[in-house]
């Protein structure tokens, strides 16, 4: 029974301990944001961080209740342990719509970066919605479960949410790699910029990926066990983490010297320009001098660097963007 317990709630027990660490530093991140960039910010962009929070909290809650309502108000109750409460079921709900967000933001960067390519795009943004929609599917099929031997039937349906998320948060973070990479020329400080974006990309999309494959894998090597539902529980989290520390760190990056200008096909998220409306690229904000130096070019791609004009490298000038 100890083994036993060890490999099932034991596991729960330990996603709920991780899982508050990590919901701590969320917040954490999330205060930090909202202090930053409370006036800065357009207010769609704060309502998606204020929705991601609630969302986290409302899982963390629940998990939490669920596993308190397993090993404590049920102690010595065997019975309980064979029974799938709703409530654990009831908090992937919450996971599966952070998923959704998250994607869609990267996928929102994406387009950017590439210059509106909806040949490239649409394909991520639908592995996105495939995630979202098998994790919904699971979720709805597991409800009507009245046991954990039972949902060991949705096995190959587990697996599926897990290698669709994974194949998405991998697809995204070589899109944006890719179009990163794309924008470099022969500035050294330019491309020592993009070389640290890049490296930022994968250091905030692997977390999430580790955590699906290891579920993925998990549930095929000790099925019997919880050790996957450790691994899948994490991820609501994670992805909380990674869009908050993307959203923070656009200071840190803009300190490191480098400045892109209005025709940049990197990193500066810009809203789209129409080739018909070349007259409109002066969008971005500048630090001085703004009329003399706004750019002649057109739409054609470039990159320049321009000591005087200081440019928040993932989200210029967004409360324009339509």
């Amino acid at each position: 029974m100890a083994s036993s317990m060890d490999a099932t709630f034991g596991m729960l027990f330990d996603a709920v301990v991780v899982g508050a660490v990590l919901y701590g530093a969320g917040c954490v991140q999330g205060y930090m944001y909202f202090r930053k960039y409370q006036k800065t910010d357009p207010w769609y962009l704060k309502s998606l961080v204020g929705f991601i929070l609630v969302c986290d909290t409302l899982q963390v809650g629940i998990l939490t209740a669920c596993v308190y309502q397993y090993v404590i108000l049920n102690f010595a109750n065997e019975e309980i342990l064979v029974i799938l409460l709703n409530t654990l079921i009831i908090e992937i709900f919450f996971s599966d719509a952070i998923a959704l967000v998250v994607q869609m933001f990267y996928c929102w960067r994406v387009w950017r970066l590439s210059q509106g390519s909806y040949l490239v795009v649409v394909p991520l943004v639908l592995l996105s919605w495939a995630a979202f929609m098998s994790l919904l599917v699971y979720s709805c099929l597991s409800m009507q479960l009245s046991t954990f031997a039972e949902l060991t039937t949705l096995k190959n349906l587990s697996m599926s949410c897990n290698i669709l998320a994974a194949a998405s948060d991998i697809m995204i973070s070589i899109a944006m790699v890719f179009f990163l990479q794309k924008a470099k020329s022969t500035h050294k400080k330019t491309n020592s910029m993009l070389n640290r974006l890049i490296i930022f990309t994968f250091n905030t999309g692997l977390p999430v990926s580790f955590c699906a494959l290891w579920a993925c894998i998990s549930i095929n090597a000790w099925p019997t066990t919880f050790i996957y539902m450790f691994f899948f529980l994490l991820q609501g989290r994670l992805y909380t983490n990674s869009l908050l520390v993307s959203l923070n760190s656009r200071e840190y990056i803009k300190k490191g010297g480098n400045v892109l200008t209005d025709t940049c096909t990197s990193y500066v998220m810009h809203p789209y320009h129409d080739p018909s409306r070349d007259n409109e690229l002066s969008d971005l904000p500048t630090s001085r001098d703004s009329k003399r130096s706004q750019s002649q070019d057109g739409p054609g791609l470039a990159i320049r660097i321009d000591t005087t004009r200081r440019t928040d490298i993932q989200f210029a000038d967004t409360s324009k963007v339509a």
